[in-house]
Parts: C-alpha cells; sequence; structure tokens
C-alpha cells in the first residue's frame, strides 16, 4: 500500500502561514485528483487511417469520443502539478531563511513594531537582513526611514525604505558588518538634505 505524500515532509515547516495556506490547497487538489492513469494498449501503438475529409477534422477526432474527457483530465492534472511544483521551487529560491530574529518596539508611546531576521553571510562577506515593520506612518515630503545598526554611539547605517501607507510590509536590507553582543538597533525618521541622524521610531 503506498502512502499518500505527507504535505509537511514536502514543504518544510519554515513557510509562512499565508505561503504554507496556499500550497497546503493545491496539495490538497492533487491528492483529491488521484493518480495518473495508465496509458491503455490501445493507445501505445496507435493507427490512424487516411480517410478522405480528415484534412477538415480536429485533433480530437482522432480520438474515441469517451477518452477526450479522460485526456482533458489528465492535461488538468499535469498542469496542476506543473504549477505547484514551479511555485515551491520559486519560493525555496526566493525564500528567506533566519538564523535568528531580533524584535524592536516603537519609542515614545509610538503603536508601532519590527522584527529584524538575520539571515547567513554570503560567499561576498554581506549579511542579509528582512525586516517585517507594523505600525509606521507613511511619510511626505520627500522623508524617509533609515535604520542603524548602534555600536555604543556610534551608528552605522543599514539602509533606507519608504512605508508605503501599507500598516505591515517586509523590506530587504543588506550589511557588511560583523555583529557583536550587546549591539542595538534603531529606525529613525530621515529629511533629505538633514545633517545626523533624525527622530528614533523604533528600537529594540
Amino acid at each position: 500500500m503506498k502512502r499518500e505524500p505527507d504535505f509537511d515532509e514536502l514543504v518544510g515547516e519554515d513557510l509562512p502561514a499565508a505561503e504554507a495556506a496556499r500550497l497546503r490547497r493545491a496539495h490538497e487538489l492533487l491528492l483529491a485528483t488521484g493518480p495518473l492513469p495508465e496509458l491503455p494498449p490501445s493507445l501505445e501503438e496507435p493507427s490512424i487511417e487516411r480517410r478522405a475529409s480528415t484534412e477538415h477534422e480536429g485533433v480530437f477526432q482522432l480520438l474515441p469520443r469517451r477518452r477526450i474527457g479522460a485526456g482533458l483530465a489528465l492535461a488538468a492534472a499535469i498542469a496542476l502539478v506543473a504549477f505547484f511544483g514551479g511555485y515551491l521551487a520559486g519560493y525555496r529560491q526566493h525564500g528567506f531563511t533566519a538564523e535568528y530574529t531580533v524584535p524592536m518596539h516603537g519609542v515614545n508611546g509610538l503603536a508601532a513594531s519590527a522584527e529584524i531576521k538575520v539571515g547567513k553571510r554570503d560567499p561576498r562577506g554581506n549579511l542579509p537582513l528582512e525586516v517585517g515593520v507594523s505600525g509606521l506612518a507613511k511619510l511626505a515630503g520627500g522623508r524617509y526611514y533609515e535604520m542603524y545598526l548602534t555600536r555604543g554611539k556610534t551608528l552605522y547605517t543599514c539602509g533606507t525604505f519608504a512605508a508605503g501607507g501599507r500598516k505591515s510590509f517586509n523590506v530587504r536590507l543588506s550589511v557588511p558588518y560583523a555583529l557583536r553582543p550587546g549591539e542595538g538597533w534603531i529606525v529613525t525618521v530621515e529629511r533629505p538634505g538633514q545633517l545626523g541622524p533624525g527622530r528614533t521610531v523604533l528600537t529594540t
């Protein structure tokens, strides 16, 4: 007896909840479709008789009518398998695996938060970051947000981003710094031409 493929074994446990739910629906559709039918012996070596009217017939007229429905169902199942496999492969290629996370909170009563996911350093020495931000307002007048790594009183920029008017969003950043115990992170509001860091809105 063949065991049905386990969804968690196929995709792993590092998917976001929304992605896992979408893939699970596709997985359940594949299971409901069942195994692909074997090719009938009559189709292994097809013989097509020449008739005078074949030039006006479509390709499906070469098959018995009872097999057209099965052929369409088989094509749909193959397309679903290809979509599921391609989607999962694309996610694995472009997904983000965190080595550890650092939470951030709003300052001065600001109802905002963030989570910094620190990835694995790439061969060129860059450390990838994915920052999930919630509660930051959309800025006007050319202003933008900037994230800093704090090392005592010294600040090291980690990149800039805009909130875009969305309540929650993710932003990808990359830094070359070696992280050390006791360091912190802040997010500030910056204005073009401004000297020095602006007002801090998030901190660790």
